[in-house]
């Protein structure tokens, strides 16, 4: 019996470890953000400028995009 736990610790203490650590990743990655350095991506548009999406119909032709 005791031979047997000790094949099995370095898989246990390996798997332990992985969840651990998983646990940690998660919790960093889904806790909130702070809200000050999100709003750097609005500050990069501009007040005079569209952000519409050259691909949308109602949006009129870009001299930048040709047809093929």
């Amino acid at each position: 019996m005791l031979a047997d736990l000790e094949a099995l610790t370095p898989p246990l203490i390996m798997a332990a470890a992985f969840l651990i650590g998983l646990a940690l990743f998660l919790r960093r990655q889904l806790s909130p953000r702070d809200r000050l350095t999100d709003d750097g991506d609005e500050a990069d548009i501009q007040d005079g400028t569209s952000n519409d999406d050259p691909g949308d119909a109602a949006h009129g032709p870009s001299t930048d995009q040709h047809k093929v």
